[in-house]
């Protein structure tokens, strides 16, 4: 097993997100259960309930999230999928929203405790929506685990993409140029399965250059022209830990005011 990252750095060697999904796997899950740090509400989506998970198999320079996705070891408890649903239900019935969600890491990983809770949400009362935000790349390397997501009905994947290219892949995420096929591979995973879905991207025009932006559209409409049409694109916007993970690996941005 390779060393596991914690954040880029300017010497960082790229890795396989396969075999970190793996051993991050090995810190976050136990049988059915997850790490979590919190259960709460917040304003996006127009007000969702949001299980803050720990652990990620990604390191992309501008990512928002706590330092549990450095540190999984350090942070968070173990919850099982009934107990995680019934936060989520606590959190979302004090502020009436009925939708709800799993971020702070990716929450493909622990697969048996990510459908777990599908199945309770699917039988829940209260929860009309689960939006299940990825980076794609579980999904892209197994499309039996995409398959996995057919039985429920509640369920709207957003699949985050971090670049267009290998070398945009690697310089962001850390991980090896070549697995920035796979969230693409997940996207057709997800659009043959039948699988309500959107895209987001990362296409801040200071960290992806416009010829690669063209690209990843372009790649997306030969999947299917409404996907790309679709897409949500994203900015980079000056969290604490985004400017810590930013000042690690030596990148400077000008902030838009």
């Amino acid at each position: 097993m390779e060393k596991y990252p914690r954040y880029l750095t300017p010497d960082s060697q790229p890795f396989n997100p396969l075999e970190i999904a793996k051993k991050t796997e090995e810190i976050v899950c136990r049988n059915s259960m997850r790490k979590y740090t919190a259960f709460y509400t917040v304003g996006v989506y127009r007000g969702i309930a949001t299980g803050y998970a720990v652990g990620c198999c990604l390191r992309c320079f501008y990512c928002w999230v706590g330092l549990g996705r450095d540190f999984p070891e350090r942070y968070g408890e173990f919850f099982s999928p009934l107990e995680v649903v019934k936060n989520l239900e606590r959190a979302g019935r004090k502020r009436g929203v009925r939708k709800c969600r799993i971020s702070g890491g990716e929450p493909t990983l622990c697969r048996n405790h990510l459908l777990n809770v599908l199945k309770l949400i699917e039988n829940n009362s209260w929860f009309e929506l689960f939006i299940l935000e990825t980076n794609g790349i579980l999904f892209g390397a197994d499309e039996g685990y995409v398959r996995a997501l057919t039985p429920f009905t509640k369920i709207h994947v957003r699949v985050s993409l971090k670049a267009g290219n290998e070398d945009g892949f690697q310089q962001r995420t850390g991980a090896i140029g070549k697995f920035y096929q796979l969230p693409f591979k997940a996207i057709e995973n997800l659009f043959e399965a039948g699988i309500s879905f959107h895209v987001a991207a990362m296409t801040d025009p200071r960290i992806m250059p416009k010829e690669e932006r063209k690209a990843l559209i372009k790649r997306l409409a030969e999947i299917d022209s409404r996907i790309a049409l679709n897409l949500e694109e994203e900015v980079v916007d000056p969290y604490e830990t985004t400017l810590f993970r930013l000042k690690k690996a030596g990148i400077k941005l000008a902030w838009y005011r």
